[in-house]
C-alpha cells in the first residue's frame, strides 16, 4: 500500500514492460499499429466497436465477400514498418504453433497465387481491422482475416477474452508437387481425429457415425451467429460413453484448436467455460473412415462447437473452426457487462451511475479516475483518492461492489474516512484490494489491523467485495466468503499516523500508483440502524 518499490517485468519486443500479459501486449501492439497509420489508412483499419462490421466475418477470398469486399487494411497497402507492427499484433495473440500454422496457410495461398496468377490469391490480401479504442481497461476488439483465416478477438474491460470465431483452412492442405511438395498444414486436426475414431468399439461407432456421406462443408458456415437449433438435440457419441483413455484423446483433439492461441489467452476463456463438458460433450462423424475419403466431424458442448471438414478438391481442402454458441465476438460477456444491476433489495442505494463521477471527488490527481464502459477505472499518475460525497456520514452500513484487478495492481476501499487534500487518508480504515501486487497484505484485509496474506481472488476476473460495519464489528467478504472478521477492542486507541478507529465517515477509492489499474462497478451501500 504505502511504500512503492520497483517491480521487475519482462521486456517485450516493443520495448514496453509486461509480465507475460497478452491483454496489455495486444493493447500496446494495436495502439502502435494505429499510430503508424495516416488518416486514409485509419479510415480502412479503424472502426467503432459498435460497427456491424465487427461481426461480419468471412473465410472466402475477398472478391467473394459482399457487398464491398473484405474490410480492413490489407498487408498489400502497408509500408514495411507497418507490416512489422501488424505482425507484432498478430504475434501478441497466437502461440508459436499458431504463428507457424498461420504463416503456412498464407504460404499455401502464395503457392496458388504463383500457380494461378489470380489477384484474389495474392498472399498480401490479409486484412487487419481494429474495433473501438485499444485500452487496457476498455472494451475493444480486432480481426486478422483473409482467405482461409479469420481470427477474431474481443476484450471486455481490456481483460476478458473472446477468441471466436476462430477459423483456419487450407487448399491444398498438403502440397503434392513443386518445390514445396510434402508441405502440410492443419494435419493434427485430422490425424488425432482418426486416432480417436479408430479407438471406438463397434457400439460406440454406431453412436458416433451419423452418415457414410460427408457434408460439403462445415454446418456453421460463415453465419455471424451459430444457429443452435441446427445442433440440438446433440447427436453422436456422448462423453459419458467414452473410457478414460478416449476422453484423453478427445481432449488432445480439442486442444489442437485452442493451442493456436497463447496459453494465457486460452486460460482466460476456459476459466469461464471448459473446452469439454464432463457430461454434455458429443463427438459426431460423417463420411469415409480413411483419410483419402471425404470426412467431417464435430465436437459439441453446451458452450462450444468445433467443426472440421475435408471433402473438396480430392480431399485436400480443409476447413476447421472453433465457435461459441452464445459468446462469438464476446456477446455473452457484453450482455453480462451491460446488464443493469439495480439491486432490488430494500435499502440499497447506488453510488455510481455508470456514466460519470457525479457524487465523487478526487483529491491529488483528477486524471487518476475515469469512467469506461460502465466502470470506474483507477490508474494513478501518482497517488490519488476518490471520495464519495455525502451530507450524512455513514456509521453502520453494508457496502458492496464488483472489482477487477489487472496483474500486479493495488488499490483499496476506505470506509469511515473523510476528505483530505493530499496524502494517504488518515481517517478510517482501508479494505485492501490486491491479488498479485508485492504487498503481502491481500484483498479484503483490513489494512494493518487484520491482514489476509493469501489472495482470495484472481486478477482479470470480476469478484464481489463486501464490507459491513455494525457497531464495533467489521466483516469483509470476497464472493460471499468471509475474509476478515474483526471487533474493535474496548481499549483501542487512535494511531499516530493513521487513526484506524471506528466512528463515522464516507468512502474512498484508492488510485495507488502508475503501474496499478483496478476497475470498480456496481457500487452500492445500505445504511444500518
Amino acid at each position: 500500500m504505502k511504500i512503492l518499490v520497483p517491480t521487475l517485468f519482462c521486456l517485450s519486443l516493443l520495448g514496453q514492460t509486461f509480465a507475460h500479459d497478452p491483454a496489455s501486449e495486444m493493447t500496446t501492439a494495436a495502439k502502435n499499429f494505429l499510430d503508424s497509420l495516416d488518416d486514409s489508412e485509419k479510415k480502412k483499419a479503424h472502426f467503432p466497436f459498435s460497427d456491424k462490421e465487427r461481426e461480419n466475418w468471412h473465410f472466402f477470398p475477398g472478391s467473394f465477400v459482399k457487398p464491398n469486399g473484405r474490410m480492413g487494411l490489407p498487408v498489400k497497402e502497408m509500408t514495411s514498418p507497418q507490416r512489422t507492427l501488424a505482425q507484432t499484433l498478430l504475434s501478441s495473440a497466437l502461440s508459436h504453433r499458431g504463428q507457424i500454422e498461420a504463416s503456412t496457410v498464407i504460404l499455401l495461398e502464395n503457392i496458388l497465387y504463383e500457380k494461378e496468377g489470380r489477384e484474389m490469391r495474392n498472399p498480401d490480401l490479409y486484412h487487419y481491422a481494429i474495433f473501438g479504442q485499444p485500452d487496457k481497461a476498455g472494451t475493444w476488439g480486432w480481426r486478422f482475416e483473409g482467405h482461409h483465416l479469420s481470427l477474431n478477438f474481443s476484450l471486455i474491460n481490456g481483460r476478458i477474452f473472446s477468441v471466436t470465431p476462430s477459423f483456419w483452412g487450407a487448399s491444398p492442405a498438403k502440397v503434392t508437387e513443386g518445390k514445396h511438395a510434402g508441405l502440410r498444414v492443419l494435419s493434427e486436426e485430422e490425424s488425432k481425429a482418426f486416432k480417436f475414431l479408430k479407438s471406438l468399439s463397434p457400439p460406440q461407432k454406431k453412436m458416433a457415425i451419423l452418415s457414410d456421406q460427408a457434408p460439403r462443408d462445415i454446418y456453421s458456415g460463415q453465419d455471424n451467429t451459430v444457429i443452435r437449433s441446427s445442433f440440438i438435440p446433440a447427436k453422436g457419441l456422448p462423453i459419458t460413453k467414452m473410457n478414460p483413455r478416449q476422453k484423453g484423446w478427445l481432449t488432445e483433439l480439442v486442444e489442437v484448436y485452442s493451442a493456436k492461441h497463447r496459453p494465457q489467452v486460452v486460460e482466460k476463456v476456459t476459466s469461464r467455460k471448459p473446452l469439454l463438458h464432463p457430461t454434455e460433450t458429443f463427438f459426431a462423424w460423417s463420411g469415409g473412415l480413411t483419410p483419402d475419403t471425404g470426412h467431417y466431424y464435430r465436437i459439441q458442448t453446451p458452450d462450444f462447437l468445433f467443426e472440421y471438414a475435408n471433402t473438396q478438391n480430392n480431399v485436400n481442402h480443409v476447413h476447421a473452426v472453433w465457435r461459441d454458441f452464445e459468446g462469438d465476438f464476446g456477446r455473452d460477456l457484453l450482455a453480462e457487462h451491460y446488464a443493469e444491476n439495480h439491486s432490488k433489495e430494500k435499502g440499497w442505494i447506488s453510488m455510481f451511475d455508470g456514466k460519470t463521477l457525479k457524487g465523487w471527488k478526487a483529491n491529488e490527481n483528477e486524471e487518476t479516475f475515469t469512467v469506461k464502459n460502465g466502470c470506474i477505472v483507477a490508474n494513478a499518475p501518482d497517488r490519488c483518492h476518490l471520495f464519495y460525497q455525502t451530507k450524512k456520514p455513514f456509521k453502520n452500513f453494508e457496502f458492496k461492489t464488483e472489482v477487477m484487478t489487472l496483474p500486479h495492481s493495488n488499490a483499496g476501499v476506505y470506509f469511515h474516512t473523510r476528505f483530505q487534500d493530499e496524502g494517504w487518508p488518515k481517517a478510517g480504515f482501508e479494505c485492501q484490494v490486491n491479488n498479485t501486487y508485492h504487498d503481502p497484505k491481500k484483498t479484503a484485509s483490513i489494512y494493518g489491523v487484520q491482514d489476509c496474506l493469501e489472495a482470495p481472488a484472481r486478477d482479470d476476473v470480476w469478484f464481489n467485495l463486501y464490507i459491513k460495519v455494525d457497531g464495533k464489528h467489521v466483516v469483509t467478504k470476497v464472493d460471499g466468503k468471509v475474509i476478515s472478521d474483526w471487533t474493535q477492542p474496548a481499549d483501542w486507541k487512535k494511531g499516530a499516523n493513521f487513526e484506524r478507529i471506528l466512528g463515522e465517515g464516507t468512502f474512498a477509492l484508492q488510485g495507488h500508483d502508475p503501474g496499478s489499474t483496478v476497475l470498480f462497478r456496481n457500487l452500492f451501500v445500505k445504511r444500518l440502524p
